[in-house]
């Protein structure tokens, strides 16, 4: 944990793209730099670094814990591997993260971590449960392949 008396910003790839300003400690994780790939992103990732970003990878315990929070939250089918490293980063740190993701914040608000919207209105914290779009049975979990055992159609998310 840190124990640094300044908010760390943890920042998603949106961040890299919108020149939003970002003065206090920040920190992101190898796979949002992975996800720059044209010169602006490139570019803005550099000036960030002159700036103090730290590229961290977050531990597999903190990891495991993202991906338990999200599918409590029921937001882990659309999140990606760098959102949930995004949230065990800031799970560790007691970070902020900063993104327009509405997935992200959604089960960042179930981690108790804090989140700053970038452009978008901040989004309410909401549990999901899954329907099928053709019976109208209720999941807890999402099956693994979308598709509902019963008859046959997709499952879609809903809100709880």
């Amino acid at each position: 944990m840190s124990h640094d008396k300044s908010p760390v910003l943890i920042l998603d790839t949106s961040a890299f793209f919108l020149c939003v300003p970002l003065s206090e400690h920040m920190m992101t994780v190898p796979r949002v730099v992975q996800e720059l790939k044209d010169l602006r992103g490139k570019a803005r990732l550099d000036a960030l670094i002159s700036q103090g970003l730290v590229i961290l990878e977050p531990t597999q315990e903190s990891v495991m814990k993202a991906r338990e929070f999200s599918k409590e939250s029921g937001d882990f089918p659309v999140l990606s591997a760098t959102d949930i490293d995004l949230l065990a980063l800031a799970y560790e740190h007691d970070g902020i993260i900063c993104s327009d993701d509405f997935a992200l914040h959604n089960t960042a608000h179930h981690l108790n971590i804090a989140t700053h919207s970038l452009l978008q209105k901040k989004p309410d914290k909401r549990k999901w449960k899954y329907r099928c779009s053709g019976c109208g049975k209720y999941y807890s979990i999402l099956p693994s392949d979308l598709i509902c055992p019963v008859c046959g159609l997709q499952v879609k998310r809903k809100i709880k």
